[in-house]
């Protein structure tokens, strides 16, 4: 079965990439540089100002989909 479209191949060439244009530069010019380029993009536009809730917030809110512990104490097992 041939594939049209290999994505792992595809990132893996992609960071390849990005690595050899970002070398060199300081933490802050590559996020500078990262802005930049996300800069008018409609997508990151509409998402940038979301808030995502912490895992602490989830577990509080009520019929969250997280685990959490129940409210009844532990009990210690006793010797059958």
């Amino acid at each position: 079965m041939s594939k049209a479209f290999d994505a792992v191949e595809f990132m893996r060439r992609r960071r390849e990439e990005i690595d050899r244009e970002d070398s060199g530069l300081t933490w802050e010019e590559k996020s500078r540089r990262a802005l930049e380029r996300l800069h008018g993009d409609p997508l990151w536009e509409r998402l940038k100002d979301r808030v995502v809730p912490t895992a602490a917030a989830l577990r509080m809110a009520p019929g969250s989909l997280t685990a959490k512990e129940g409210k009844e104490p532990y009990k210690k097992k006793t010797p059958d």
